[in-house]
């Protein structure tokens, strides 16, 4: 049987209890921090504290501090092999590219939006996006496809727009893709986003009263 190389559990608990201490900023502030973020990969976290009333429990629990992010993403440069990095994969121009996203839509508000980032190593940053995905299971990762893509271009045949872009409208790129034939079912997803975010506000608070309860080493 071939032994398998695996992380180590406290790794990714070690992970979570960073970005627990990480400072929560407003998307309006991005800019304030451009020059450090244009220097970084890694992970980020996009929490929501709006009155979009398909998210009301994500609002909820996002009252007091960020706790239930709604969306998790990465900015891992490419070209890692030859060297090269582009703005757009360093941790300001993503978070760029997701406030251009929420700008241009009718029914969601820069300001009631909040992230956090967890900087670091490059050979990091595949790992730690699918542990925090794994650990918060974002709406927006999980229930409703779309929000991180970027423009298809052209000549994408079969290419469809995004639930994300279907219930969210004014993406430019977005409005040129196709529909789709199968329509959404509103009241559907809406159950099916609040018994998600149910369950993970059950298993959070069951983390944070398990971490609490470990003696410290």
């Amino acid at each position: 049987m071939l032994e398998v190389f695996r992380v180590p559990p406290d790794l990714q608990e070690n992970l979570i209890a960073f970005c627990g201490r990480q400072n929560c900023y407003n998307l309006q502030e991005l800019d304030r921090f451009r020059n450090d973020l244009s220097e970084y990969c890694g992970a980020y976290l996009l929490y929501y504290q709006g009155d979009f009333s398909m998210y009301n429990l994500i609002k909820q629990a996002n009252l007091n501090k960020c706790c239930l992010p709604i969306y998790v993403g990465k900015a891992a440069p490419g070209g890692r092999r030859t060297g090269r990095t582009t703005i757009g994969n360093t941790l300001y121009g993503r978070l760029s590219e997701h406030r251009k996203s929420i700008e241009a839509v009718d029914n969601l508000k820069i300001e009631d939006f909040a992230f956090k980032v967890a900087p670091m190593e490059i050979d990091l940053v595949s790992w730690g996006e699918a542990v925090l995905i794994r650990h918060f299971s974002p709406v927006w990762n999980k229930e409703i496809s779309g929000f991180g893509i970027h423009d298809p271009g052209s000549g994408r045949a079969g290419q469809k727009r995004s639930v994300w872009d279907r219930l969210h409208l004014g993406r430019t790129f977005a409005t040129k893709l196709p529909l789709g034939n199968t329509p959404i079912d509103i009241d559907a997803l809406s159950v099916s986003i609040t018994q998600h975010c149910q369950r993970m506000i059950e298993e959070l608070y069951h983390f944070s009263k398990v971490m609490l309860e470990l003696p410290e080493k």
